[in-house]
């Protein structure tokens, strides 16, 4: 590659490149860095602008020689010549590696030592074809795309001007893009037979390729290489490979590539089943397609007509495409198998949402259905709390909140985000002809034995409507032993809750399980001859024997209107979901010293906080004192993989934080590796970090007097409390939780 002094003149060495995008605009300029692996490119141009290259949009990146240097092919085994052809028309004479392929390119070196390229870096999606030695001329006979005369007079010019006679023929009309491309796709390959190239790369004898062509003509609906395979000649993975490598195409392993969902979208379930082709990604103008057989140019012709964009082939093993076609693609009956209902809410009194006509069509529109149920199935297997679809410039992301953890997976055509956006709005209930305000809306999913209710969220942002699909588990309620509490804490809030009244609040950050604590809570008591009542914002968990009340806030129904009713209604457990201002603190404070037992949450880090909050909300200390019964603190880590976590030396940087926290540095802690077991995360599910304040005499005396910060922090552990930071300390040297999510806890 060349590199320069930089001519905005910093002195830092740069690149001096052509880039080359896939709609034909072309642009000089200088790169601080490159590598096949950046998903954007700094480039200031020659006459000074600055400009961020979005990789994926791009056809090819030429390295410009220097004039006082010749280009210099370097040395590497299995160098093989070729011509490329690429979106943008150009035609290049280059050498590459025979087995070089990678997901998102390749590198070249020209043929010509005085090219104005040094070297040159092709992007799948700007290649047209990588061209064989068969004449390009005879091929266009042979289709009857040109006469033999047109093609005679092509090549004269050709020998005089040194233009590709592909162009040439384009020139003077004889050929249009689209037969130009596929022509220079049938060139490479119609002429190939798989049992030669077999033999050529190694992968069977002559011998072998004799015995398998005699098998198959006694079987003529048997392709070659099903024979062969059947015969037990060559594997699988071995007949892909050669295909990957005559081809230049690159093979990749399923299991390891992000599959993105939309690209299921361009095209029909009867296409993929019966070509057993693969869609796997897709942007504006390329579908890139695995396939087991690049052969198959039938196939080729089928997809490039019904998607009318380039198309862009990898090679996979068969059993993984058809795997993945059952598993990620319609089997028989799926859909129908995937209910999706709205959920009413009162105040809509049967009222159907206003419906674009157009955006209505969309929604319904089979492959837009199925790439729909497809991303809530992904949720629902990787077990998701929340599914974001996330517009950006030129895409849209798509990420599941897993373990609580946002991961970005995949991404989205912006050619299909406004109708799966309606495709979900119509499902839960909101209206499509909405676009610059927020909604939200609720819709119920049933698949096979599993039932989830969904709250949905829509707002818009700069580049569309963000969505957020947070997942409802109804069987969420949980066993108060199966939290993870310590016996003598378990023990402790059993006891505050045969409690005939007081105040027990949850606290911590959103996402913390706060919700599941009390349902824990609450199920402990159910079997007893009690009055429940709860207060939601949603209803999340259905709790037997409770009264379940929804908070609708269109209507007025708020969580204080309705816990200043149900005070007359003879509750002798109260459970509201937040308490989110004075006037609803008030209330619950009136309500556990009048004999009832509430429970509720706040957003606080800590149990101390958790007083401090409350007086902040107008709470009198005299009365905060008497009412307040126990608060837990928590927050949800990340729980270490038992099958591959691996112990670290605690380092001296870790060593200072935990003596600054007052806890003293063990020989070493644990971190996340990665296996089968766990998706190759680390982790698997969560554990809770908690602190337990159980109020009494001594608490509740300096609550009445005023202490804070330090002082009660004090108070609240010389009456039994165990630190959160301890708590964590204790799961982090059992191995339960890693060092950085320690540290994070600490700091």
């Amino acid at each position: 590659m060349a590199a320069r002094a930089n001519k905005a003149g910093k002195g830092r060495p740069s690149i001096h490149v052509t880039v080359a995008w896939l709609d034909g605009k072309k642009e000089s300029g200088w790169l601080n860095a490159f590598s096949p692996l950046l998903r954007a490119l700094d480039l200031r141009t020659d006459d000074g602008r600055s400009i961020a290259v979005d990789t994926g949009k791009l056809a090819y990146v030429g390295f410009l020689r220097e004039a006082d240097r010749k280009v210099r092919v370097p040395k590497l085994a299995n160098l093989i010549k070729v011509r490329v052809t690429t979106v943008t028309h150009d035609v290049f004479l280059v050498w590459i590696r025979e087995n070089e392929m990678n997901p998102a390119g390749f590198h070249a070196f020209p043929a010509y030592a005085d090219d104005i390229y040094e070297h040159i870096y092709f992007y799948h999606p700007g290649v047209v074809a990588i061209e064989s030695a068969q004449p390009l001329g005879s091929l266009l006979v042979e289709k009857k795309l040109a006469s033999p005369s047109e093609v005679e007079q092509a090549l004269d010019r050709q020998r005089e001007s040194q233009v590709p006679l592909g162009h040439i023929l384009l020139e003077h009309g004889r050929l249009d893009e689209k037969e130009l491309e596929e022509s220079l796709v049938r060139q490479h390959r119609q002429q190939i037979k798989l049992g030669e190239l077999l033999v050529e790369t190694g992968r069977i004898t002559p011998e072998d390729l004799e015995r398998a062509l005699a098998e198959q003509r006694k079987r003529h609906s048997k392709k070659l290489g099903e024979i062969l395979i059947e015969m037990g000649l060559i594997t699988e993975e071995k007949l892909a490979s050669a295909l990957s490598v005559k081809f230049h195409l690159p093979f990749i392993d399923l299991d390891d590539y992000p599959i993105n969902p939309a690209a299921a979208a361009e095209l029909e379930e009867e296409l993929i089943r019966r070509y057993q082709v693969l869609p796997i990604d897709v942007d504006e103008h390329t579908l890139t397609v695995a396939m087991a057989d690049p052969l198959n140019i039938e196939a080729y012709d089928a997809i490039r007509f019904r998607t009318q964009k380039h198309l862009r082939q990898v090679i996979a093993v068969p059993s993984q495409i058809r795997r993945y076609i059952e598993e990620h693609f319609d089997v028989p009956g799926e859909d129908e198998r995937l209910e999706i209902e709205r959920l009413r809410t009162d105040e809509e009194d049967g009222e159907e949402p206003e419906l674009d006509k157009l955006a209505l069509k969309a929604s319904k529109a089979p492959p837009i259905v199925r790439l729909v149920n497809h991303l809530i199935l992904e949720g629902l297997r990787r077990n998701a709390s929340d599914i974001h679809i996330l517009p950006q410039p030129g895409r849209t992301d798509v990420a599941y909140r897993v373990n609580g953890e946002l991961r970005h997976e995949t991404s989205l055509d912006k050619m299909n985000e406004r109708k799966v956006i309606a495709r979900i709005k119509i499902l839960a209930g909101m209206d499509v002809t909405v676009h610059r305000l927020p909604q939200d809306g609720r819709m119920s999913v049933r698949y096979r034995d599993m039932c989830k209710d969904f709250r949905v969220s829509c707002i818009p942002n700069a580049y569309g409507e963000s969505m957020v699909m947070r997942v409802l588990n109804k069987e969420m309620a949980m066993d108060l032993a199966s939290l993870g509490l310590r016996d003598e804490d378990a023990r402790r809030l059993g006891s505050l809750m045969a409690r005939p009244f007081g105040l027990i609040l949850a606290t911590g950050p959103t996402g913390s399980g706060k919700s599941t604590t009390l349902f824990a809570l609450l199920k402990s008591i159910i079997e007893r001859p009690l009055h429940i009542l709860t207060i939601e914002d949603p209803v999340e968990s259905q709790i037997p024997g409770a009264n379940q009340i929804q908070v609708n806030a269109k209507i007025g129904l708020t969580f204080s209107r309705i816990l200043r009713n149900v005070l007359r209604h003879d509750p002798d457990v109260i459970m509201v979901g937040e308490m989110r201002d004075q006037e609803t603190a008030e209330i619950g404070i009136q309500a556990a010293l009048t004999g009832h037992l509430m429970l509720s949450t706040l957003h606080t880090n800590t149990a101390v906080d958790t007083i401090i909050r409350l007086v902040d909300l107008g709470i009198p200390a005299y009365l905060l004192a008497p009412a307040l019964i126990g608060v837990i603190s928590q927050n949800l880590v990340k729980r270490l993989c038992p099958d591959c976590r691996q112990q670290v030396a605690v380092d001296e940087e870790t060593a200072m934080i935990l003596r600054g926290a007052g806890l003293e540095a063990p020989s070493h802690l644990y971190e996340a590796r990665g296996c089968q077991q766990c998706g190759k995360t680390g982790f698997i599910g969560r554990a809770m970090v908690y602190e337990f304040l159980e109020v009494n005499d001594e608490v509740r005396r300096a609550i009445h007097d005023g202490l804070v910060g330090q002082d009660l922090q004090r108070v609240a552990e010389d009456a039994g409390m165990h630190p959160k930071a301890r708590h964590a300390y204790d799961l982090a040297r059992e191995g339960i939780i890693c060092r950085a999510d320690l540290i994070r806890l600490l700091v």
